[in-house]
């Protein structure tokens, strides 16, 4: 590997952690506690504390393995239940074993949850934490002692859920301005590009699909002739029907450009995609021959290819609907070298 193909790659991967909060606070959250748990397993090893040292050694490899897990697959929801899960059992656990002095760790924990979990979850794995330790009030010294650890255990919680429910609220807000068009209320080209670089950092996945580009035709004439009050409502029409062709939960749709639209459709073959392409001109040319503007579509279709990029894939479409609009338009198109194999 190059300089530069690792110096991309890196690049890449800031890029991912900048616009996917939840991984990026895995990754720290995983990072900081094996920094921070190693040396005390170490100590604790020369010390002759062999328990505490094994289950100090059990967290810090669990952490690297559940980070490993979480980049390789890309379910970072899972990963972070089940992170939070670990590290909360095992500090309950380690607070059970030697509760004078690894009882503080609890607080630490308990705000972490907040921040690779929504409030709700971490709310509840929290409270199950605290009632673990109810417990423990026979090894301090005094009951009030042990109240007051718990109350400001609680209000830590509090605050944590306060301050993560607001922050996650506005942080949707965010998201969905940044990321969904405010005219037709579908996914635009951020939202595309950023479930295509999660994938994976290289931007190859195992994807079987395809994808379908849609390109209005003379659209700017409508804009010109009518203005662009009408051009929006054609634009929100058109994506209604397309929204309305797609599998729920199966298949999503983008607005690419001013007048285009990208169509990603799961587990489906280029003979589908080009079905369904047609099956959406036809209805297209049809919804607006009696009304004005007449408005028509092109339509450019391509398959993933095994270990293919993200990139070239769409590039191929790109490229099929190009051909579309030079075939006169108002046609659906495959790419040229797998015209004749669907025919």
């Amino acid at each position: 590997m190059t300089a530069n193909s690792q110096r991309q790659r890196f690049s890449k991967m800031l890029k991912i952690l900048r616009e996917h909060f939840q991984l990026a606070m895995v990754i720290i959250l995983c990072s900081c506690a094996i920094i921070a748990i190693a040396p005390f397993a170490v100590a604790r090893a020369l010390s002759h504390e062999w328990l505490l040292a094994i289950l100090d050694s059990g967290i810090v490899m669990g952490m690297v393995v559940i980070l490993v897990l979480a980049l390789r697959t890309g379910r970072v929801r899972l990963a972070s239940i089940v992170l939070s899960m670990f590290y909360t059992t095992a500090g309950v656990t380690m607070v059970h074993l030697k509760s004078d002095t690894l009882i503080y760790w609890i607080y630490p924990i308990s705000i972490a949850n907040f921040f690779i979990l929504p409030a709700r979850y971490a709310g509840t794995i929290n409270l199950c934490a605290l009632l673990a330790l109810t417990p423990l009030t026979n090894h301090f010294k005094e009951s009030l002692e042990f109240f007051e650890l718990l109350v400001t255990l609680l209000l830590v919680n509090v605050f944590a859920w306060v301050f993560s429910w607001r922050t996650e609220d506005q942080r949707q807000q965010l998201q969905q301005q940044a990321t969904i068009d405010p005219l037709t209320g579908i996914g635009n080209r951020r939202k595309l590009s950023q479930f295509l670089e999660t994938q994976v950092i290289d931007q190859t996945a195992v994807f079987s699909g395809a994808v379908i580009l849609v390109d209005l035709d003379h659209f700017k004439e409508i804009n010109d002739t009518y203005g662009h009050d009408q051009g929006d409502a054609v634009l929100q029409k058109v994506a209604n029907i397309i929204h309305g062709r797609l599998r729920a939960n199966n298949d999503e749709v983008y607005r690419y450009g001013g007048e285009e639209f990208l169509l990603l459709l799961h587990n489906t073959t280029l003979a589908g995609a080009i079905q369904v392409a047609e099956s959406l001109r036809l209805e297209i040319a049809q919804t607006f021959k009696e009304q004005t503007p007449s408005l028509t579509a092109s339509f450019g279709c391509a398959q993933h290819h095994p270990k293919e990029t993200w990139n070239h894939w769409i590039k191929r479409a790109d490229q099929a609907l190009y051909q579309a609009k030079d075939s006169g338009r108002n046609c659906v198109q495959p790419p040229l070298a797998e015209r004749y194999a669907t025919e």
